[in-house]
């Protein structure tokens, strides 16, 4: 990096190697839970107004893709070896991962 700056903590973060036994935890919490949320009025705003205005807009498919692309961006292998993990989990769970347009993925119970 030019002029000595300073590196970001997600930077740093990018080059650790992945602690398993935190990475298990991590996994089992997405199994058992894969729903998130966050706090944003702007976002809240956008999104509510699009789902008004796009018949059968989905928000969460679309923060779902948005967040997953990002993800990859920013720790490419972490996002990789989480995918191939909870796509096995959820296989076993007799759930199927979907792949979205745009590259995402999200699970849908199987029929």
């Amino acid at each position: 990096m030019a002029g000595g700056a300073k590196k970001t903590k997600r930077q740093k973060a990018k080059n650790k190697s992945v602690d398993e036994k935190l990475f298990r935890e991590a996994v089992k919490t997405a199994v058992k839970q894969p729903r998130l949320a966050f706090y944003s009025p702007v976002a809240s705003c956008v999104l509510n107004y699009w789902k008004s205005v796009v018949p059968r807009f989905s928000i969460s498919e679309f923060l779902a893709e948005v967040v997953e692309r990002e993800l990859a961006k920013a720790w490419p292998q972490l996002y990789k070896k989480s995918l191939k993990e909870v796509e096995k989990r959820f296989k076993s769970k007799r759930r199927r991962v979907v792949v979205k347009s745009g590259g995402s993925r999200r699970s849908k119970a199987s029929e």
